[in-house]
């Protein structure tokens, strides 16, 4: 009894220093949002759908209405119509808005994991504080990225208790596309097609809405976002993508770079949801899984990785195994040394140098993890006592 309370001491200790910790940083996210100007916020897109104006065509073309401060719209349709409100904002407002809906978000996210991996109260807590303290959270609020509005969504579409909601939340989730290549195809795999057309629904019914707004042709408004994405993304920190097109610019093969990188992506997710499909996973294990498959293969930056929240709950679910404690350094490294990893990669001449130590990092990360969870799934079922997952 004695012990349990000294435990539980040394817990309330660690999460109030991580609790002050964590809340410095959310503060300077905050500062750094309005100090930098957000400049990913989609606010000048969905100001000039507002107006009747392609904001795809606008970064495509050139043309003059698109503010060069703000990033290009690389996301779907829907978000754009869900962010309309914001467009009828002025830009501090909306500023102010978004900023304190990620805030939200983020909190709303931790409590759906808490759900999802079955987290107590001193876990739980944790998580949001290791997430505001992270480097990615804050270049979240700092340039006003959807990755938050993303890792919602996608973590509801996995909680929902219903086919229907959960495709809703899974075609909000894709509006940053990025995410959907591993979750669709092992889904695919998995026979869950009701699930896939519901999201898929969900996208074209906000293509639909756009067109209505616009004298843009159906076909070639569903293309603009994947044209806009493929000349005007920066290159990702840690992914096999940018690196492969990076590496394939460096032998001379500059036109079919980005080409190339694209096939080397897909073949890569179907060939690792083939080997997942093999195995019987909760759905905490799946969404784990997946999210960290997404981020190795796809393009992302730094802000993205808030999706490491995912694989940090499942580990924290698994802490009494020792398994789990490279799972925490992988997180680690791209939470906390995200700075390093970003310097890594500055220049060309050093780019793929620094590309391929942090691809390898990722790659070590996901492959153990991968390991780590089938493992643990696998003695879950085998345990008869063992606690039951959702």
């Amino acid at each position: 009894m004695r012990e349990e309370q000294t435990h539980n001491r040394l817990w309330i200790v660690m999460l109030v220093v991580l609790g002050g910790a964590a809340v410095i940083s959310l503060v300077l996210g905050i500062r750094h949002a309005f100090e930098y100007g957000s400049h990913d916020l989609q606010w000048s897109d969905a100001r000039l759908l507002s107006q009747h104006i392609d904001p795809w065509q606008e970064q495509l073309s050139r043309l003059p209405h698109h503010p060069s401060h703000f990033s290009p719209p690389n996301y779907l349709h829907l978000f754009y119509l869900l962010l309309l409100p914001c467009g009828l904002l002025s830009f501090h407002t909306a500023q102010i808005v978004w900023c304190v809906g990620n805030i939200c978000l983020s909190i709303l996210v931790v409590l759906l994991l808490q759900r999802l991996f079955s987290l107590d109260r001193f876990q739980t807590t944790l998580v949001l504080c290791l997430l505001w303290m992270s480097a990615p959270f804050r270049v979240t609020l700092e340039v006003g990225q959807v990755s938050l509005f993303e890792l919602f969504f996608f973590c509801a579409a996995y909680v929902a208790l219903s086919t229907w909601l959960s495709g809703i939340c899974l075609g909000f989730s894709l509006v940053k596309y990025s995410f959907s290549p591993v979750v669709g195809l092992l889904f695919l795999l998995r026979g869950r097609i009701r699930l896939l057309l519901i999201a898929a629904g969900v996208l074209v019914v906000g293509l639909i809405g756009v067109h209505l707004l616009l004298p843009t042709p159906l076909l070639r408004l569903a293309a603009e976002p994947f044209l806009v994405s493929r000349v005007a993304v920066n290159p990702g920190i840690a992914d096999l993508m940018t690196f492969t097109e990076y590496f394939f610019t460096y032998l001379g093969a500059n036109a079919r770079a980005v080409n190339l990188s694209y096939a080397v992506a897909f073949a890569c997710s179907l060939l690792y949801t083939i080997f997942l499909s093999r195995f019987r996973l909760s759905k905490g294990a799946e969404l784990t899984l997946v999210s960290l498959a997404s981020l190795f293969l796809f393009k992302h930056l730094i802000y993205d990785y808030v999706f490491l929240a995912i694989p940090l709950s499942y580990a924290l679910s698994r802490y009494s195994s020792r398994r789990s404690r490279p799972v925490f350094l992988g997180i680690f490294v791209f939470w906390f040394l995200a700075t390093f990893l970003n310097r890594a990669i500055h220049g060309f001449n050093v780019n793929l140098v620094g590309l391929a130590i942090n691809v390898g990092l990722l790659a070590v990360l996901l492959a153990y993890t991968t390991y780590f969870v089938i493992q643990e799934e696998s003695r879950t079922r085998e345990t008869p006592d063992a606690e039951a997952r959702p």
